[in-house]
């Protein structure tokens, strides 16, 4: 009776399909190093045709410099109320700040010396397209609606608007007592003027008024003018100083600076950011003859000192922050090119022998070479699939440089091991011996970095997106040209040193014998006392558990406390004007918040009059919030006050009166000022009824938070108090807008993003190494082995007092990546060694193996180690992050790995008995002497 044929356990199918696969994929790298071998000529052309053919993307290739579409979700109210914002309205304005400061600013001289300085800000003119413009062209203008008291006399206490009481506002309307024909035939339309807030207004800017005025004139009037004498709009003076001292009463009698601002417009829907916009995204919407206006008035304003009269100025122009942080991000590529220069010797040393054979000049100019190619043929592929070019990625030469660099030194110790034992062997079969163990290796940690900048890829973040996906196209190509390019260059070399070719002068034939040495180099024989007599001891194996357990602990604790926080000004380096004006009005005014708005549009307003009124007065009560300034309770109290009718009763105004009454309103000193607040459907015209009103703004301001625990829920609880207002809108549009929302929603959402791509990528990470190294026990320990690494590098970020932000959250991920390289080398090198017990094994790996990973991540760290110096806090961060990464990331790979399978790591892999097969890793490295041998703790 024939036996029953025996059925297979799970265990064994998996390993039956484990054998196939890798034998698979090393017989792949073994035909295609043997091809590379033969033809290394044809493979070489071969990547630079590929090379050429992907330049032809470049044609299409696009730097974006808009900031909305690098730094802001395009799913975000932000990004949606911005643009709604620009097809409504069309015109913003950008401040240039002068920062006086002095013993005591309320001083007469000082005050003429700031007329001097304002005369000649105001005369500034610039040259642009034959077309000269001054202040007056590019000035953001307001009605003047001072229309019959133009001595700039204090007009009564009662009559000053308070925002914070505003049914204490007198707005009677004292040019109703003519009828609308002669008010209008007299009025026409308003004069503009240019909306500056300057001291100086007080006295009209006039010399002879400021010569002659007073210590108690100037503080009389500083303490009891609070309507502009220039253009009749409510103003508080006092809010321009900063250092103030006042008496018993409350009366300020002196100040330490003085802030003057000037708004210039700008039509955001004529702007092209491409022509004005910046390399690194972080220039606002600018014209370009104001772009060139701004730089003259900095050129000023640097030109001018008065510190030897105790006056100094501190001073801001739009561009500032754009040319700061551009110029900080530029400035450091010096730094970086060093690195690279560093880099090649640092190469040059690692792959080199001490004799004139086998210094490879060729390999480490070919290692950054491929570095390139991968670069450019990943910018092309991109700008071909139309992604455009961001500015954090000017960094991925360098995440690319560590992993090109990286699979350079494994290839050059497989290759050692290769001719420990085949040196005899046809060279091209030698090459496909070394690509054979080399490859698989490679494309483990090739494959698990694409994938996880592929979970990148999916933020809601532009920037971010498209980095990662510039990454994973260039981890790709660095992996192809790695063994194909890279490889027949080695191949090229070999037949150089086969022919006695000096290794720097490559046309001089050495005639004598040149020896080459095949001993382990000095640092090798450290490496190797170093487990043996120290790791791979009973004492050292319980050390790095032990010391792995607690410091995870530690870190586990510190990411509890890691925030989630960032601060534009963070880009600003110390030396620099703009920091200084920075750090000088954080002094002088530390209260100023930031200035918001609401948006409305298309609606019954007469109906909805109330509602919009009530939903006011419930933003007014939030703690949050000051400077409450709209249209809508300045039209109350107008209508009430002289018509006597209340608006708020929409059953007792017809839409007839109600556009009526807004008319008048808008063409009265008391609401001339909100003209550029309401768009109307048609052009509004003093004595017609308004037509339909399709928007308006209503301004306020929120108070100084201390971080995103408070600016985050007051945004959002205005947001929700405007939103949910009882109110029936045509259009259905309601929203509350800032220019900080620009960062505010980006921290709203950088803490789930960061967690969500990090949770991902390392559940992507498992998969694709259980695909790849096909062994789940070890799958486990490089999962565990990058958890680690991660846990403790946001443990260290929070101690070395770093936050969570959108820098960060790039670094980490690519953190991902690097990481994954050093445990999965170490790991898939353990599976190919097949004899001897754990412990032989573990050390043969890391002996083998190990100096490769320890070279790649130094070189990684060597390219980056100038950054330390850098004063720019992207460069800063990534260094940061970088280090730490490496650190962690070969702690992990070199120590606690190799100590975890010195213990409990699985068997090696089943190997087919082929001709072309790697051979046995004890038979290649050498097996130990018996008085050598260490200690079996498995």
């Amino acid at each position: 009776m024939p036996s029953k044929k025996k059925i297979k356990s799970p265990q064994e199918v998996w390993e039956s399909l484990s054998s196939i696969f890798v034998n698979f994929v090393e017989t792949v790298f073994f035909n295609l190093g043997v091809i590379v071998g033969k033809h290394p000529w044809r493979t070489i052309v071969v990547s630079w045709t590929v090379v050429l053919i992907s330049c032809t993307g470049l044609l299409t290739f696009y730097i974006e410099k808009n900031p909305m579409k690098l730094w802001v979700p395009p799913e975000s109210d932000f990004y949606q109320d911005t643009n709604w914002y620009i097809d409504n309205f069309g015109t913003n304005y950008r401040l240039q700040k002068v920062l006086v400061t002095a013993d005591n600013v309320l001083d007469s001289e000082v005050l003429q010396i700031i007329r001097n300085i304002t005369n000649r800000i105001d005369s500034i003119t610039i040259q642009h397209k034959d077309k000269t413009y001054a202040v007056k062209d590019l000035c953001f203008k307001v009605p003047i609606v001072n229309i019959f008291d133009s001595s700039g006399k204090s007009r009564s206490e009662d009559e000053i608007p308070k925002s914070t009481k505003p049914t204490n506002t007198n707005y009677v309307d004292n040019t109703l007592w003519v009828d609308d024909d002669f008010y209008c035939g007299f009025l026409e339309s308003f004069q503009m003027t240019c909306l500056r807030y300057n001291l100086l207004d007080l006295w009209r800017n006039d010399f002879e008024l400021i010569n002659n005025a007073s210590k108690e004139e100037i503080i009389k009037k500083v303490n009891g003018v609070k309507f502009n004498p220039v253009s009749g709009h409510p103003v508080d003076f006092v809010k321009t100083l900063g250092g103030i001292q006042r008496d018993e009463s409350g009366v300020v009698i002196s100040a330490k600076s003085i802030l003057i601002n000037w708004y210039m417009t700008v039509n955001m829907t004529s702007v092209n950011l491409d022509e004005v916009g910046n390399l690194i995204g972080t220039e606002d919407w600018v014209s370009i003859e104001l772009a060139l206006w701004e730089q003259e008035f900095l050129d000023y304003i640097k030109s001018v000192n008065h510190e030897d009269k105790g006056i100094r100025l501190f001073y801001e122009a739009g561009r500032s922050f754009a040319d700061v942080s551009g110029e900080a991000m530029f400035q450091e590529m010096d730094k970086l090119a060093l690195g690279i220069v560093l880099m090649f010797f640092y190469i040059l040393i690692a792959v080199s022998r001490c004799n004139w054979l086998e210094v490879r000049v060729t390999l480490g100019s070919v290692g950054l070479l491929g570095v390139g190619m991968s670069y450019v043929t990943a910018v092309g592929w991109c700008s071909i699939l139309g992604i455009p070019f961001g500015p954090v990625h000017s960094s991925l030469p360098f995440l690319l440089m560590g992993l090109g660099v990286d699979d350079m030194f494994v290839m050059n110790a497989c290759w050692k091991i290769v001719m420990a034992h085949d040196s005899h062997k046809s060279t091209p079969v030698k090459i496909g011996l070394m690509l054979k163990h080399a490859g698989v290796s490679i494309v483990i940690t090739s494959f698990t970095d694409i994938v996880a900048l592929l979970i990148g890829a999916i933020t809601i973040l532009p920037s971010l997106k498209s980095f990662c996906m510039y990454a994973a196209m260039g981890v790709f190509f660095v992996f192809c040209y790695s063994v194909t390019f890279y490889v027949a260059v080695f191949t090229l070399d070999l037949r150089r040193i086969e022919t006695k070719r000096n290794g720097v002068l490559f046309c001089y034939q050495h005639k004598n014998e040149v020896a080459i040495s095949t001993e382990k180099t000095m640092f090798q024989k450290m490496l190797d006392n170093f487990y043996k007599n120290i790791i791979f001891t009973k004492a050292g194996k319980s050390f790095i558990i032990l010391f792995t357990v607690i410091m995870s602990a530690v870190s586990i604790k510190a990411i509890l406390k890691l925030e989630q926080r960032f601060d534009p000004r963070w880009f600003i380096p110390e030396d620099t004007y703009y920091k200084d004006f920075i750090n000088m009005h954080e002094i002088y005014y530390p209260e100023e918040g930031h200035p918001a708005m609401i948006f409305m549009g298309k609606m019954n307003y007469s109906t909805e009059f109330g509602n919009i009124y009530n939903m006011v007065q419930e933003v007014r009560k939030q703690s949050y919030i000051t400077d409450v300034v709209t249209w809508v309770e300045h039209f109350h109290g107008y209508v009430l006050q002289n018509h006597g009718r209340d608006l708020r009763n929409s059953s007792s105004i017809s839409t007839t009166d109600f556009n009526k009454y807004l008319s008048r309103f808008l063409f009265s000193p008391v609401g001339g000022r909100f003209q550029i607040n309401l768009k109307f459907s048609e052009p509004i015209s003093c004595g017609k009824p308004v037509s339909e009103l399709i928007a308006c703004s209503m301004s306020f301001s929120f108070t100084k938070f201390g971080g995103p625990e408070e600016y985050i829920p007051a945004m959002n609880n205005v947001k929700h108090i405007v939103k949910y207002a009882n109110i029936s809108t045509g259009d259905g549009y309601r929203s509350v807008w800032s220019k900080a929302f620009a960062n505010w929603v980006t921290d709203e959402i950088i803490a789930v993003e960061v967690e969500r791509n990090i949770e991902l990528a390392l559940i992507c990470v498992m998969v694709c190494t259980v695909i790849l190294i096909t062994n789940l026990q070890m799958c486990l320990w490089i999962f565990i082995c990058v958890l680690l690494t991660i846990i403790n590098v946001l443990g260290c970020m929070q101690r070395w007092g770093m936050t969570v932000d959108i820098v960060c959250c790039i670094g980490l991920e690519l953190a991902i990546g690097l990481c994954v390289d050093y445990a999965a080398h170490v790991g898939h090198s353990f599976l190919t060694f097949t004899q001897g017990n754990r412990n032989e094994r573990a050390f043969q790996t890391v002996t083998s193996i190990g100096t490769a990973v320890l070279l790649g991540g130094g070189s990684t760290l060597l390219s980056l180690s100038l950054l330390s110096m850098s004063k720019t806090y992207t460069f800063q961060s990534f260094f940061k992050i970088f280090l730490l990464v490496i650190i962690f990331g070969l702690y992990s790979g070199l120590l606690f790995l190799p100590v975890v399978l010195s213990l409990v790591g699985p068997a090696g892999y089943v190997k087919k008995d082929e001709d072309h097969g790697v051979p046995e890793a004890v038979e290649l490295n050498g097996k130990f002497n018996e008085k050598e041998k260490p200690s079996d703790d498995s």
